[in-house]
């Protein structure tokens, strides 16, 4: 019988892409896209100095543009290429296996991120799959403006060993937020300036994605993990059996690592960081690049209201009670009735109570529907037609004092600070469980 690897890749995007064969010993590639970036040769560099994990790593760069990418892009591809190759070609050091795949003509249609990412990883997979690491093997997505910590690989690998049953985790981030941390994290000269206002785009978009996060974990949301494509890894028994990485052009890691989390808990590493570029990019219609420009136009981040978690926290407090009758204990707040329907209390609960044997499966399968997916299109509904936006100092404040932390911090600056100090210090794993704190 055909294994599931097997199958898998005889589905995936391309045929085999790389003709040496792996070291026997193979167990993580780190996979990165490359799409007109100037610095590509700095983020090879970075990883070359890191501590060598106890298995074999190789790195997978996928050059890429499509058939209609402008002629700059491509000069840029191939100035990368050429950078690239010589250094590889002179380098002494060569612990640090590095695959320079060169794929120009994408179709217009799907070129992006996403398809990159998956080339890369199902190239990945069948280099894994040659050693037979197809089980423990481990996929690791990174970006070419990044630096990591030195401990990057040896952290990845120790994790996995000490969480056998995860199928893939968040990584610790962190964006420079002045020259002298862009020196300090590696990036050293760039040959683009950033500028006051970008750092302080990065510092109001950074703030953003850690309010989200935490404000998921303090309602026990049971999928609060930051899902940044330069800052997570999977392994590769979970990449196949969820599909591969899709090939959307943006948001690409958001579906992925929510789509991994349906086979078990996505953990959070603590213990190493990866250090985003924090320079604008127009590469995707939203993320960080586009955050950055649309604060140096409005001077302002913006961001989802507490009360739209409030709501979704009323609604995780009656889980039980929709398990024992199949109706709600008190009326929800009209945005979450809205959202929900008719069809929520006469179709779909009734189905998950008909599906389940008990409360625990109960409570899974409820969160399988409402998942990050959900969770997401209700905080743009909420925010958009009935709360409206907040600025995310001034919900981060407000969450800061709802966790009990009452010191009020002066600036983004500040505020992000502590809410790294939180990730870092504080963290503790989202679990299918009921939070006991007060309800709003």
């Amino acid at each position: 019988m055909e294994s599931y690897h097997s199958q898998y890749l005889k589905r995936a995007s391309r045929k085999r892409l790389i003709s040496s064969a792996p070291d026997p010993n193979l167990m993580m590639v780190v996979v990165i896209p490359c799409f007109n970036e100037p610095d590509l040769l700095g983020t090879l560099q970075n990883l070359f100095q890191c501590d060598h994990p106890l298995g074999k790593t190789e790195v997978i760069v996928v050059i890429n543009s499509s058939l209609s990418s402008p002629k700059g892009v491509q000069e840029q591809n191939q100035k990368s290429l050429k950078e690239v190759s010589h250094w590889l070609n002179t380098a002494t050091n060569k612990w640090l296996t590095i695959h320079l795949l060169h794929i120009p003509n994408l179709p217009q249609k799907n070129a992006g991120v996403g398809l990159a990412r998956k080339i890369g990883m199902d190239e990945a997979i069948r280099r894994l799959v040659d050693v037979k690491a197809e089980e423990n093997g481990i996929l690791i997505c990174y970006d070419a403006d990044c630096r990591c910590s030195p401990n990057y690989l040896t952290s990845i690998e120790k994790h996995f060993l000490q969480s056998p049953k995860t199928p893939g985790t968040s990584i610790y981030f962190e964006h420079p937020l002045n020259d002298h941390e862009m020196v300090k994290s590696g990036f050293g000269k760039l040959e683009e300036s950033i500028n006051q206002e970008e750092f302080e785009g990065i510092s109001a978009y950074e703030l953003h994605l850690r309010y989200h996060v935490r404000a998921q974990k303090h309602i026990n949301f049971p999928y609060a993990f930051q899902t940044i494509g330069s800052a997570m890894a999977v392994r590769a028994w979970a990449y196949i059996k969820q599909g591969g990485m899709n090939q959307r052009q943006a948001g690409e890691d958001f579906y992925f690592l929510q789509k991994i989390s349906w086979l078990g808990k996505v953990t959070e590493l603590q213990t190493a960081t990866v250090y985003p570029s924090p320079r604008i990019s127009d590469r995707v219609p939203f993320g960080t690049g586009k955050a950055i420009s649309n604060y140096i136009g409005s001077k302002q981040q913006e961001t989802y209201p507490l009360q739209a978690y409030w709501d979704v926290q009323w609604l995780i407090h009656q889980i039980d009670w929709l398990w024992e009758f199949g109706h709600f204990k008190a009326p929800p707040a009209a945005p979450l009735a809205i959202f929900l329907g008719e069809k929520f209390l006469k179709e779909i609960i009734p189905e998950i109570r008909q599906n389940s044997t008990d409360s625990q499966k109960f409570r899974k399968r409820f969160f399988r529907w409402f998942n990050a997916f959900r969770l997401m299109k209700y905080l743009n509904i909420a925010k958009d037609k009935f709360y409206g936006s907040n600025k995310v100092e001034s919900a981060a404040q407000e969450l800061l004092k709802e966790i009990g932390y009452q010191k009020k911090h002066e600036n983004i600056i500040d505020l992000l600070k502590k809410y790294r100090q939180l990730d870092r210090d504080s963290f503790k794993p989202s679990e299918f469980q009921t939070n006991k704190s007060t309800t709003h």
